[in-house]
């Protein structure tokens, strides 16, 4: 295989300087979010250097979407208001060029979830984040998931996000190996970018998932690609994790040492030894 701009060292630099730049801008994120995880995801936010706004009314969603530096949409506990709220938001992010991410949670088990994803998907997300069953379903291949958990390995719903580039900038399917499907900021030829490592801890705390929605947001605002941001966040979170594992004793401890750990990470090892490019 030939050297690609993925694979070179101008390339890792430009990653790290987005790294620096989310502390530097501090970006707000409008999160419309899991509300039982709303707290957490913005603790995650600011822990990693940008500026969270919770706010999920149906009349204040618009001119925050607009204002906002990215957006975040989690379907996670979908209400009529909340669902209100996202159709609003998603207009307005797209009207205003707004990057956001669309994470659809459940979408793969619960038919008003897939249905409600399509729905904002006419919007044009930014980026798709999820497990391999709800991308799988996005893209209508008829899978079935378990509720908010996948039946299939992030590999196997590769094909699916490929078809999805066409609604979307950028894909991110997370699993045991995260894969995270975008383009090359100097080709804009397609690329698959695998994300290894991270803390068997997180799938144990509610809302590491929903953060990272909120993180890969946090880096469209900085980043000069979305692929870019995926990988940020992706690596920003995992590296957070497996510094944070060394001091963890169980979930609870985990969680705040993840918080902690996102303050204070280096990513420039991590970046070298946990990517490939697939």
């Amino acid at each position: 295989m030939t050297d690609t701009p993925l694979q070179t060292t101008e390339w890792q630099s430009r990653l790290l300087a987005t790294h620096v730049r989310l502390r530097q801008q501090a970006p707000l994120v409008h999160c419309l979010t899991n509300q039982v995880t709303v707290n957490f995801v913005a603790n995650v936010l600011l822990a990693a250097g940008a500026s969270p706004a919770m706010t999920d009314h149906p009349d204040e969603v618009e001119g925050l979407a607009a204002a906002a530096d990215a957006l975040l949409i989690n379907l996670g506990t979908p209400s009529a208001d909340s669902i209100a709220a996202m159709r609003r938001a998603s207009q307005a992010a797209s009207r205003s060029e707004t990057p956001w991410v669309l994470d659809p949670v459940g979408a793969a088990a619960l038919p008003l979830r897939r249905a409600l994803s399509l729905t904002l998907m006419a919007h044009r997300p930014t980026v798709i984040r999820g497990n391999a069953s709800e991308v799988m379903a996005l893209a209508e291949t008829g899978t079935d998931g378990r509720g908010v958990d996948t039946q299939h390995d992030s590999r196997e719903a590769l094909a699916a996000a490929r078809r999805l580039l066409a609604q979307t900038d950028g894909v991110a399917i997370s699993g045991r190996t995260d894969r995270l499907l975008g383009r090359s900021a100097a080709t804009a030829d397609a690329v698959t970018v695998g994300i290894h490592g991270g803390s068997a801890w997180q799938p144990r705390v509610t809302g590491t998932g929903c953060a990272l929605g909120a993180l890969i947001s946090a880096y469209l605002a900085v980043a000069d690609t979305p692929l870019d941001a995926m990988i940020c966040a992706h690596v920003h979170a995992a590296a957070a994790a497996e510094r944070a594992e060394l001091t963890a004793h169980g979930p609870g401890s985990f969680a705040v040492a993840w918080l902690d750990a996102l303050d204070r990470v280096d990513l420039s090892g991590f970046l070298a030894d946990r990517l490939t490019l697939e």
